[in-house]
């Protein structure tokens, strides 16, 4: 059993050290009080990923605080699951209606578009002399981007940020009862949105991926709308978690920011060890169909996990000198900041991407520190800096 207090303030702000203490416990450890087994350890991790028969992603479940602490709430048939909560054979055409807005020519495609979306929120910001990179690009930009790929209005973008916002909220497993009930109504409001949008599409096509989400008759009306709200939702806030855990790194190493001006070629691997070392996601559920062994650890038929990347992306079984950034590390894709198999996140080139495109715009900004200390969103699901204060020190600004 675990007994670490994951909920503290200083567990929430820095979980690293407690994902730690259990590793070297034991790879899967049961939490009593949620009646869910947390596996910190890369390597079951890796083996429940890859069999998806037993360890189902198909839990309905919401984090909310309770009297005693977070309650894990099975939503039973009160939700529609959809691409990352559902299995085979229902998962393989959702993908495969989403797959070709997120492949990597198509993404790519996205590149000049991206730029433009950053270069005058940098530069901007730059030449200010600083503020808020959270709120002037890591939040603004991927909500936008994500707007074009489906063809909702770019009009509506602060809208969506807010509601998206919401959604991540309600899974923080923080929020008390009356908050949850205020939190629902904004999710309520989101999916009629969509809802809407997606009619409006079907009338009259917008030249996103909504079309292509209307014509696909393989799928319900309830289905089309949940798979927005969750690429609306998941999509975004992966990418702002990881824009901010970046420019963070970038901000407290200078001499690391100075290498890479020094060599762009290895920014793609900066951004891979980011994700590795602050995955913006803490973890994902699963629950077992069938009585198994994990770790050690007899799980009947029926029990909830929830798999920990922030925890087994720093496994030192399966990372050298895991708490350290290494630009060279061998298969530095290896992490599971995005999963792994049939659930490998869909948008994962473009969160790549975007990440990308912004540590080259910052780093053309010249030198830049960061002027608060980190504090990040309070939440047992994502791990997003609520703010990140940056101070420029020169700027070519061009």
């Amino acid at each position: 059993m675990v007994s670490e207090d994951l909920f503290s303030p200083e567990a929430l702000a820095d979980p690293h050290p407690r994902y730690a203490r259990l590793r070297e416990r034991g790879p899967v450890h049961l939490l009593p009080e949620l009646g869910l087994h947390l596996v910190v350890a890369h390597e079951q991790v890796v083996r429940a990923l890859e069999d998806p028969a037993v360890f189902s992603s198909n839990l309905a479940g919401l984090l909310a605080a309770g009297a005693g602490g977070p309650d894990l709430l099975d939503l039973g048939g009160a939700a529609v699951d959809v691409l990352a909560t559902v299995d085979p054979p229902r998962h393989t055409p959702q993908r495969t209606a989403v797959a070709p807005a997120f492949a990597r020519r198509t993404v790519a495609e996205l590149t000049d578009q991206i730029r433009d979306l950053l270069h005058p929120r940098v530069t901007g910001l730059a030449r200010r002399g600083g503020g808020d990179w959270m709120a002037e690009v890591a939040v603004p930009v991927p909500v936008l981007v994500i707007s074009r790929i489906l063809g909702l209005p770019e009009s509506d973008a602060g809208r969506i940020a807010a509601w998206s916002d919401a959604a991540i909220e309600l899974l923080s497993g923080l929020a008390g009862p009356d908050r949850m009930m205020r939190l629902a109504v904004e999710i309520q409001e989101v999916m009629r949105y969509l809802d809407e949008q997606i009619a409006r599409a079907a009338a009259r096509p917008c030249g996103g991926l909504l079309d292509s989400l209307v014509r696909d008759r393989s799928l319900t009306r309830d289905e089309r709308v949940q798979m927005a709200l969750q690429l609306v939702t998941a999509g975004s806030e992966s990418t702002t978690s990881l824009m901010g855990a970046a420019a963070r790194a970038l901000a407290d190493d200078p001499a690391l920011a100075d290498r890479l001006r020094e060599e762009p070629d290895r920014i793609e691997a900066f951004v891979e060890e980011t994700l590795r070392l602050e995955s913006p996601f803490r973890g994902h559920f699963r629950v077992t169909t069938r009585d198994t062994e994990l770790g050690g650890v007899n799980l009947p038929a029926g029990s909830r996990l929830m798999l920990l990347w922030g925890a087994v992306n720093r496994d030192p079984a399966a990372f050298s000198a895991p708490d350290t950034l290494d630009l060279h590390r061998p298969a530095i894709k290896s992490h599971t900041a995005f999963g792994r198999g049939i659930h490998f996140c869909v948008g994962a080139h473009l969160a790549r991407l975007e990440a990308v495109l912004a540590v080259r715009a910052l780093l053309d900004q010249g030198a830049f520190r960061a002027t608060s200390p980190a504090r990040y969103v309070p939440s047992l699901m994502i791990r997003r800096l609520a703010h990140l204060d940056l101070a420029f020190v020169s700027s070519t600004g061009a």
